[in-house]
């Protein structure tokens, strides 16, 4: 039962931070979305923003866990899951954007827990990627090549195709730019 209404208020401030931002997000909604009271949100996190920080941190661990670290943990064709994965609209909410380049961008200058969780929370990302572009070098996949600066550059395009879907409304832009992400990449394997 406690881990069910932890599970509620995280699932629950995750919606709101994600749609609302932050600064945006209301106590009162969080609350009424999970179907939990105050006090019992008090049994769990001393404030709001204790409970976004902790949500942000499950939710996109939980989302990096599933969309990357599912794919290394395989013993072959990392970059083809890799690249499907990538070209999967579903995975994928344009209207809203990214959760991570959101919070980045929302709080980073004006909370340092924020900055801190938001930094650790990238570098997670992009050693995701490298994970994947490692284990793509040690069966041949790729040739050997720097994977921390293509993880750098891989994770900074896909930051900047969904802004720029956000941004235009339209997800043919995340597609084309995921596809010249492809044949950049493809261009480290052999031959």
């Amino acid at each position: 039962m406690k881990e069910n209404t932890r599970q509620k208020l995280i699932d629950a401030t995750y919606e709101e931070v994600y749609s609302h931002g932050y600064q945006g997000a209301a106590l009162a909604d969080i609350l009424a979305n999970a179907g939990v009271h105050k006090g019992s949100m008090y049994h769990f996190f001393p404030n709001k923003k204790e409970m976004a920080l902790m949500a942000i941190k499950e939710k996109i661990a939980e989302r990096f866990g599933t969309r990357y670290l599912a794919i290394a943990k395989g013993d072959a064709d990392y970059l083809a899951q890799f690249f499907d994965g990538l070209r999967d609209l579903n995975q994928r909410d344009f209207r809203r954007g990214c959760p991570v380049a959101n919070i980045v961008q929302e709080m980073s200058n004006i909370d340092e827990d924020f900055n801190i969780a938001m930094k650790e929370i990238y570098a997670k990302f992009r050693q995701s990627v490298k994970i994947i572009f490692d284990k793509a070098v040690s069966v041949g996949e790729l040739r050997p090549c720097d994977t921390d600066k293509l993880a750098l550059f891989t994770t900074s395009t896909l930051e900047g195709a969904i802004l720029s879907a956000k941004a235009s409304g339209n997800s043919q832009d995340y597609l084309d730019c995921v596809e010249c992400l492809i044949t950049y990449i493809e261009s480290y394997k052999h031959g």
